[in-house]
């Protein structure tokens, strides 16, 4: 986790892959998420995480590109997701606004899974 080890976290960080034709859909639908076309991102998960949080932050092509609310979990499904994939995780992190942009980028290295974090802005 970033910052102090006592310090709870905030967020957790999910690493999304970053193919063209993905992006592109990516892209779509958070300019959709932002002016309210689109109500929530499902973003797959292994597990829920045992630490409640807030915030989910994507990290995508080594960037954390964008922070989003969990407004909650469903368990998992089928769904295609933005990469043309279809998958079935255990279960889906349900994304809302508002989207808030790093004003600097925050560079990573992906994972998988996902790792608890403090607030990176």
């Amino acid at each position: 986790m970033n910052g102090p080890k006592n310090e709870k976290p905030t967020g957790i960080i999910r690493t999304l892959p970053g193919n063209e034709k993905g992006m592109a859909n990516y892209l779509a639908s958070l300019e959709g998420l932002k002016n309210g076309r689109v109500e929530a991102f499902y973003i797959a998960l292994a597990a829920r995480p045992k630490v409640e949080v807030l915030h989910l932050y994507l990290l995508i092509g080594g960037k954390i590109s964008v922070r989003l609310n969990i407004a909650g979990y469903e368990p998992g499904d089928s769904r295609r997701c933005w990469d043309g994939v279809s998958r079935c995780p255990a279960i889906w992190a349900v994304c809302t606004g508002p989207v808030s942009e790093p004003t600097e980028p925050i560079k990573r290295r992906g994972f998988q899974g996902f790792r608890y974090t403090g607030d990176l802005w």
